[in-house]
């Protein structure tokens, strides 16, 4: 956080999405700066992982799961006095790899499309209390996702180990142009200022993913499939 440090109007907080405790902290400091309401809240935090699924270790799964799901859901329920105070909005990041069956990125993929049910009925339920909800359908971003994989490495006994190098670079964040940080947010915040609510789609790819899925099962594979290295195992 600290390019943001000397930004005029900014108050930074350490915030652990997995931690209840890191979270009750973060509500009362909000609470006293604001008076008790919150016009938005963002759920952007993220963990990547790409692995076969037959070497997925359930623990490190779990782990990436607490921080892509159970930490929005968590951070949702805590605020959400703030944000029905406020008639606010909540905006939570999910990715066009949830509407993907990308080779390698099993687990992943199955966090994002779980954040982004768990948004689209969340929309619903807060209607009725005046709140927006935006699911962030995020394409490919230039961004700090995949930088706690630099350690990656195929389990010795993989089936897979043809592909490690081409998995290795998915698992760092690589892999297809990317939008600039700066375009993104930019786009991320015109949406939440936008009072819109619902899906909105930001990032290079997303409108190749949201008309691709109208084509035939066996196109869609062959596409995803290209350059994950599955072609050397």
């Amino acid at each position: 956080m600290a390019s943001l440090a000397n930004l005029p109007n900014i108050q930074l907080l350490a915030l652990d999405v997995t931690s209840s405790l890191s979270i009750e902290a973060a509500v009362e400091v909000v609470k006293k700066e604001t008076g008790g309401s919150l016009d938005c809240l963002c759920n952007n935090a993220g963990a990547l992982m790409m692995m076969p699924v037959l070497d997925t270790d359930e623990e490190e799964a779990r782990k990436m799961f607490n921080v892509n799901l159970w930490g929005p859901l968590a951070m949702v329920k805590a605020f959400s006095p703030l944000i029905i105070k406020a008639k606010g909005t909540i905006a939570n990041t999910g990715s066009i790899a949830g509407y993907l069956n990308v080779p390698f990125g099993g687990a992943y993929a199955a966090s994002k499309s779980a954040v982004m049910i768990l948004s689209e009925t969340l929309r619903l339920e807060m209607a009725t209390f005046g709140v927006k909800v935006l699911t962030v359908v995020t394409g490919v971003v230039n961004s700090n996702l995949g930088s706690e994989n630099t350690g990656f490495q195929l389990p010795s006994n993989s089936l897979y180990k043809g592909a490690e190098e081409a998995i290795r670079e998915r698992a760092l964040g690589g892999g297809g142009a990317k939008m600039s940080t700066e375009e993104y947010c930019e786009k991320y915040v015109r949406a939440v200022e936008s009072k819109s609510s619902g899906q909105v789609w930001i990032g290079n790819s997303t409108t190749a993913v949201k008309w691709g899925k109208h084509l035939p099962p066996s196109v869609i594979d062959s596409l995803v499939s290209q350059g994950t290295g599955l072609d050397q195992v």
